[in-house]
């Protein structure tokens, strides 16, 4: 208990970060921006972490089992570099889409500054987070991602009052995340000279995580849809005020991620013997924060948006309760996922409960914005989260009660990349 407590301290604190950087300038880009721009940066935004997504191409949620799995540092680093050769590639073909949709998306007169959103926000697809989590090292994340961030969104908050120019957040934002992503690159545990990944390694590469990859884009999917479409057939007021609520939904999204990264290693390392009673506590803990962040959203959403992001685009009261619904599922999902199907490698369970939901959810948000307004999208975010989790409702009581029975037997853990029914 007393690691997992230093590590929900360490890892605690990083959500901490990520709420502040964020809030430090996007008041400012709220207000100088006016409605029609706010909507349309928001939507660069949404695509961008899509691309982020795809380009992360799974190592967010396979990487730190297989970290954590790997105690000899040379190992560590040739996974890391594996990683690197991966993601690098699927960036090389992923951004000049998310440049151009984000375009597409954009009204009149914000092309250029929608266009760099999404590239900042696609290049956290190549982020050394799941690294960190896996070894369990939130220091770095600090030191090379979290705190330049903050700095750079205090320095933009500035430049954007003085200029009026909204390129200059993103900007600043793609800088710090490569020049961080280099810095540490360069000092990973066990790093040395690795024989070059040729173009059938990487091909295998590429095929062996097929799954969790599909699995990571489909579940971005249906949340990254919303503020494009909502942007797309509703009214500039209507879409500024979505984006708000779609917004504090993000921000809550760090706090289940970074509580599951701190229960990651933690359920792992307890080894057969223990697994069992720490998937219990970390499954409930992760219920308890999921509804209270609904009374949060509910009761001090709309309040909290029109003061971060300006009162002309307050988010409703009716989008933050059903964004608060999503949000309960949401956590409890994250905790399934990650602490207890893809540990066993029932990746192929994971991929059909997340294509359910983004079958269901990509046309139910067209469809339901089209006839009710940005509400309709808040209501299919919520159907979406339903459907998945009455997919992984059933394998994930099986899994936790063969936990809860097997005694200690010395058995390691499945990776992640050994995709099982």
């Amino acid at each position: 208990m007393r690691a997992l407590l230093g590590r929900l301290a360490g890892f605690g604190g990083l959500p901490l970060i990520s709420l502040i950087t964020p809030l430090l300038v996007l008041p400012v880009i709220g207000r100088v921006a006016g409605s029609g721009g706010w909507a349309s940066l928001a939507a660069g935004e949404s695509i961008g972490t899509l691309g982020g997504i795809v380009i992360g191409y799974g190592w967010n949620v396979s990487g730190p089992p297989r970290i954590a799995a790997e105690q000899e540092a040379g190992q560590r680093y040739a996974l890391y570099r594996q990683s690197l050769v991966v993601r690098g590639t699927v960036a090389c073909l992923v951004l000049p889409v998310v440049v151009l949709l984000s375009v597409v998306a954009a009204r009149a007169g914000y092309e250029l500054p929608t266009a760099l959103m999404g590239v900042s926000a696609s290049v956290t697809g190549l982020s050394f987070a799941w690294f960190c989590v896996g070894a369990g090292d939130p220091r770095s994340i600090a030191l090379f991602e979290a705190v330049p961030r903050v700095a750079a969104a205090a320095a933009s908050a500035g430049l954007i009052l003085l200029t009026r120019q909204l390129v200059i957040y993103p900007a600043l934002a793609v800088s710090v995340s490569l020049v961080g992503i280099v810095l540490f690159s360069r000092r990973v545990p066990g790093r040395r000279p690795l024989p070059r990944t040729r173009l059938p390694e990487l091909w295998r590469l590429v095929v062996r995580d097929r799954g969790l990859a599909a699995i990571d884009i489909a579940g971005s999917a249906y949340g990254s849809v919303p503020v494009p479409v909502v942007n797309a057939v509703a009214a500039p007021v209507l879409a500024s005020s979505y984006a708000s609520g779609d917004k504090l939904y993000r921000f809550g999204q760090f706090v289940p991620i970074t509580l599951a990264n701190a229960f990651q290693s933690w359920t792992v390392e307890a080894g057969r013997a223990g697994r069992g009673r720490r998937l219990r506590f970390a499954v409930l803990a992760h219920g308890l924060l999921g509804v209270t962040g609904w009374l949060v959203f509910a009761v001090a959403g709309p309040w909290v948006s029109g003061l971060l992001f300006g009162p002309q685009v307050r988010a409703t009261q009716a989008v933050c309760f059903w964004l608060g619904a999503a949000f309960v599922l949401l956590s409890l999902r994250t905790a399934v996922v990650r602490l207890v199907l893809v540990p066993e490698g029932k990746v192929r369970i994971v991929f059909a409960a997340t294509m359910a939901g983004t079958l269901v959810g990509i046309p139910a948000i067209v469809g339901l914005t089209s006839l009710v307004g940005p509400v309709g999208a808040a209501w299919a975010l919520v159907l979406s989260e339903v459907v998945s989790a009455a997919v992984l409702a059933s394998p994930t009581v099986r899994e936790m009660r063969l936990a809860a029975q097997v005694s200690g037997s010395g058995q390691s853990l499945g990776v992640a990349g050994d995709v099982r029914g």
